[in-house]
């Protein structure tokens, strides 16, 4: 199993539109990156492998993962035109290295390490990692039918929605040409600068997407500089010794 991370964007909602000095992935919560916090946490897992995608300040960001990362132990794949796309197009630039399971991340995600332990121990099915609570036309939703995921996306009516999909999930090697070809459908519909989670949308109806529950344990995506605060409030949840 590997890890691959989304690290390409600016985080312009966390600035309010301001370029920000550093990626957001490098925001340090209580003395650690998240990028850091992520990578530290997949390692406990015995996760060795990474596939990182870059963007924005590039050089500075892998230079920040080699502080934890040996070369080999890594791959860095660039996004040239972060500026234009979102999680879809970055995704599907990693397509060549889903010859694996591997967990999904979103660079900007915040989880205490038992959720990180249920998807990697959790069973052979493509797994997402959800949050019951009620949503806002904000969230990417997830609607939930007899345990499994029929659709993910932010136009699910909130009030038909199971909950809010975090931003971390495992694909599992069977499925992934299945994946990839729904990636590739994306980028022929011209939906660059969609989310990831529409190609994963397209999956429900041919493969299983099961959801798995924070069941109360602090994660939190960070968007916005309440949630940076946020974050920086509840750290101390997240054991991460």
């Amino acid at each position: 199993m590997k890890a691959i991370i989304l690290a390409a964007g600016r985080g312009m909602r966390l600035n309010s539109g301001a370029r920000s000095a550093i990626p957001k992935s490098m925001e340090e919560i209580n003395g650690i990156s998240i990028m850091h916090y992520q990578i530290s946490n997949c390692l406990k897992q015995g996760i060795q492998n990474f596939v990182i995608v870059v963007g924005y300040e590039k050089e500075l960001l892998m230079e920040h993962v080699f502080k934890v990362l040996q070369k080999e132990q890594v791959i860095f794949v660039e996004n040239p035109i972060f500026e234009k796309t979102n999680t879809l197009y970055s995704l599907y630039l990693t397509r060549e290295y889903m010859n694996e399971d591997f967990l999904y991340f979103n660079a900007d995600v915040l989880f205490h390490p038992i959720l990180l332990t249920k998807l990697v121990k959790g069973e052979n099915k493509n797994l997402l990692l959800i949050e019951k609570k009620k949503t806002s036309t904000e969230e990417v939703k997830v609607k939930v039918e007899n345990g499994l995921i029929k659709e993910i996306h932010k136009q699910i009516e909130p009030t038909k929605a199971e909950g809010e999909f975090i931003g971390i999930a495992k694909f599992v090697k069977r499925d992934l040409s299945i994946f990839v070809d729904y990636l590739e459908q994306g980028i022929r519909d011209k939906q660059e600068n969609n989310y990831f989670e529409y190609a994963v949308n397209l999956m429900c109806d041919n493969v299983d997407l099961l959801p798995i529950y924070t069941d109360g344990l602090p994660c939190i995506e960070i968007d916005f500089p309440e949630d940076l605060k946020k974050a920086r409030e509840e750290l101390f949840l997240m054991d991460n010794n």
